[in-house]
């Protein structure tokens, strides 16, 4: 990877303060809904967006919810820490600031069903808390996301690559001397991301059972695998990737699983795409 660029990740701003902080929630195990509570409310661009999604018809509620606290009530602590955090990050990284609009909303779809699925991974293996499997799913190509809006161009070289080429996205990517590995590492280190966080970018396509947090990178890669095949948004990689066996096994479960996990995210996809909407609408409407 060139070390030039990894170089200019210092000058990519910072995150949100209220980002940051609702991302540390998950390292503090004592967090609690009114710890939450508390970070969300002193911004008012973030509770009204979290009031429209709890009042969305996504949910259903028969009554409207007012106040961060019912949110909390109605929705459940995990979830509304994960609609802060959608909501949040698409502010900081919205797909109408990138060069090509729909590619980034169909990265960000991409995305939004690697977290589902590692949600579902989560509940069934124990791998991970399910709080931290959004995270790392929704956070995981972060790289891409940042060179598409910093290195538009040289994403356009790689799809051309890509398709006129033939080369897959590695041997594209390597062709260009670019990683988005190295650049989400490199980033979640800059904005001093959890030690889980930073591994799972920087290693989703490439686990191996020295690593640290090696069963949970074997989740998030599972969950890649999964969304690609089921065709849920567009990482900007058109190939199939199989499942690995010693992937599956480092995350400490079977086929029969994945199987189930694929059923159960193609059946919740209308939601999934649902909550995508809310997450990508114009922020200034």
């Amino acid at each position: 990877m060139n070390t030039a660029f990894i170089k200019r990740i210092r000058n990519i701003p910072t995150l949100p303060s209220i980002l940051t902080q609702i991302i540390q929630t998950l390292d503090d195990p004592d967090s609690s809904a009114a710890d939450l509570e508390g970070i969300v409310r002193n911004d008012q661009s973030l509770t009204t967006k979290l009031l429209a999604v709890a009042n969305s018809a996504y949910y259903g509620f028969r009554h409207q919810i007012t106040t961060v606290r019912r949110a909390v009530v109605a929705i459940g602590f995990n979830e509304v820490r994960n609609i802060c955090l959608g909501l949040s990050l698409m502010g900081f990284l919205h797909p109408s600031t990138f060069q090509d609009q729909e590619a980034a909303e169909l990265l960000w779809l991409h995305s939004l069903g690697v977290s589902r699925a590692c949600q579902l991974l989560a509940e069934a293996t124990k791998v991970s808390e399910v709080g931290q499997a959004f995270t790392a799913g929704l956070l995981h190509d972060i790289g891409k996301v940042i060179l598409a809006a910093f290195m538009p161009d040289q994403v356009e070289e790689i799809k051309r690559l890509i398709e006129e080429e033939g080369l897959t996205y590695a041997q594209a990517e390597a062709d260009l001397d670019i990683s988005h590995e190295a650049v989400g590492r490199a980033l979640a280190q800059h904005w001093d991301l959890p030690p889980v966080i930073v591994e799972v970018l920087g290693r989703h396509h490439n686990p191996t059972p020295t690593l640290a947090y090696y069963p949970v990178v074997c989740m998030v890669n599972v969950a890649d695998v999964i969304v690609r095949r089921l065709g849920i948004g567009f990482s900007g990689d058109p190939s199939q990737p199989e499942l690995d066996p010693q992937v599956i096994s480092g995350m400490g479960s079977g086929s029969k699983l994945l199987q189930e996990v694929s059923i159960r995210l193609h059946n919740s996809r209308a939601e999934v795409e649902s909550y995508w909407r809310q997450l990508i609408a114009d922020p200034n409407k």
